[in-house]
């Protein structure tokens, strides 16, 4: 342990929380490859049941809140079920920001009416890795594509002036195609904010494994501890960033869309904040998941049981939870991964990362590696920056 420590920043009392809602666990109409819900123990429940999530705003107790409806795929949980919960959201005495994240599949204009009617404001996100050669992993229980529907609903959305959302998780598909992923993107009016999100599947198996996708996925699965056939490395991943930045930059998409993580590189660059917890110092103390049992855990990449903190209807107060007393070893152990930046240059800039990525990789040969891809990526924008302001001033 150094003299200085970087330990877990935890909440006050009143700062905002993010809350991801488990509305229907793991279950899906579809089947991606690299699903980590789908490696999460649950007890057989279906639902999230209203009083749970009555409780989680009752120990709130009016502190800002950051709700994302999830799963699974939230739109399971019903329309009749989603307003009731809508309603129950309505009555609460804080300010609530609401956003869903769903595959897109099943949204249609009665969606698109029901969010219209109880929540206007609304953020939509929407999960589409690319172009249908990107978006080969996301597949239903037949390994047929899903694609087609996604791009419907897209329309949809932009038919009704809808701005949306995308993440594209970044598999060994997509890696191949940054300028191709950008350039498909920008065929789509709606998306108005686009999410690379790494698919560092390292050491990971799935429960099970469906029938009709067996042929394809068990050529893919890790033996040993490896990265699955479908994933990328930390520096495969900076190399897929920089090219997406220069595309994104050379082409002007940058007037079309926002991108992180460059976003968000550009603000800590420039001294300013960011939400993005993979560069900001609120992690994972600041972001609870609440599963439909009951369980309550922290950031939702943490897993089950290691990220567990407790039941809703058993913790006293969120501020219990949130400062992770429930779970130490969880705590230790992320008070152990920011102590290695203490004494980094880049502390300020990359802020740590993801923790959840960075437990995984612990005690491999991809850990170092982690910390060289940010180092890269943060190169990379800070050298493009320097130059346009040099080139400004002549």
């Amino acid at each position: 342990m150094t003299t200085e420590q970087a330990n877990l920043r935890i909440p006050g009392p009143a700062e905002p929380l993010s809350v991801i809602l488990k509305l229907v666990g793991d279950a899906c109409n579809i089947n991606c490859y690299y699903c980590y819900e789908k490696r999460k123990p649950y007890a057989g429940y279906d639902k999230l049941p209203l009083d749970a999530l009555a409780r989680l705003l009752d120990l709130a107790g009016g502190r800002p809140l950051s709700l994302e409806l999830h799963g699974g795929e939230p739109l399971l949980y019903g329309m009749e079920a989603t307003s009731d919960l809508l309603r129950l959201l309505r009555g609460y005495p804080g300010n609530i920001s609401l956003s869903v994240q769903t595959n897109a599949t099943m949204l249609t204009p009665e969606w698109f009416d029901l969010f219209a009617e109880e929540w206007p404001e609304i953020d939509i996100g929407v999960s589409l890795d690319g172009d249908p050669e990107a978006n080969r992993n996301r597949v239903d229980y037949r390994d047929r594509s899903t694609s087609e529907r996604v791009h419907v609903a897209l329309e949809m959305a932009a038919a009704r002036g809808l701005a949306v959302g995308l993440i594209s998780t970044v598999t060994k598909d997509v890696s191949r195609r940054p300028e191709e992923t950008l350039d498909f993107v920008a065929g789509f009016d709606a998306v108005k904010a686009l999410k690379f999100s790494p698919c560092f599947d390292f050491n990971v198996m799935p429960k099970r494994i469906p029938v009709g996708n067996r042929e394809t996925m068990l050529p893919l699965l890790p033996k040993g501890e490896e990265h699955a056939g479908w994933a990328i490395t930390p520096l495969e991943f900076s190399a897929f960033l920089v090219r997406a930045y220069d595309h994104w930059r050379g082409s002007g998409l940058f007037r079309r869309f926002l991108l992180e993580p460059f976003t968000s590189v550009i603000r800590v660059l420039a001294g300013r904040d960011t939400r993005f917890c993979h560069f900001a110092e609120q992690k994972c103390a600041f972001v609870l998941t609440l599963y439909p049992d009951g369980r309550l855990g922290s950031c939702d990449e943490l897993g089950v049981p290691d990220g567990l903190l407790g039941t809703i209807h058993d913790l006293p107060s969120l501020d219990v939870a949130t400062s992770l007393v429930t779970n130490p070893t969880l705590r230790d152990g992320l008070d152990e991964l920011l102590d290695k930046c203490v004494g980094c240059g880049y502390r300020s800039t990359c802020g740590g990362g993801c923790l959840a990525t960075r437990m995984r990789y612990r005690n491999s040969a991809f850990y170092e590696d982690y910390c060289t891809h940010r180092i890269e990526i943060i190169d990379h924008i800070a050298a493009d920056i320097a130059r346009e302001r040099v080139a400004s001033e002549h």
